[in-house]
């Protein structure tokens, strides 16, 4: 049976978030997987010109993609976390908030959605 949990959201960036490079959103997107005790397995970004950058964290649990809007000042994110042996929620939602934490400066999780799937 499958069970997982999708969290998605559209974010405000930081300011900081505009010096990032491509690498700066790999790293943060990992860091943010291990420290939530995710498997981390693989990662690409791309570097849009003249902006804007894509960055896909592969995970044993699943994924996370994440995508820079710098002329919305928007980073939009997709979290997909399965139930790997057992339940995962508050992995997946605990990463969300480091994420917002790093991405918005802000802990409040108001623009998050939450999709739980089974079948």
């Amino acid at each position: 049976m499958i069970q997982s949990h999708h969290f998605y959201a559209i974010l405000p960036a930081a300011e900081a978030v505009f010096r990032w490079e491509t690498a700066d959103f790999i790293r943060v997107v990992k860091n943010a997987a291990k420290t939530a005790q995710l498997t981390v397995i693989g990662e690409l970004a791309y570097a849009f010109q003249p902006q804007g950058i894509s960055a896909v964290v592969l995970l044993a649990e699943s994924h996370v993609a994440l995508h820079f809007w710098p002329e919305e000042a928007k980073v939009t994110i997709d979290i997909h976390i399965c139930d790997y042996q057992k339940d995962n929620q508050e992995k997946a939602r605990f990463l969300a908030k480091i994420l917002t934490i790093q991405i918005s400066e802000s802990d409040s999780m108001d623009s998050w959605n939450y999709l739980y799937i089974s079948g």
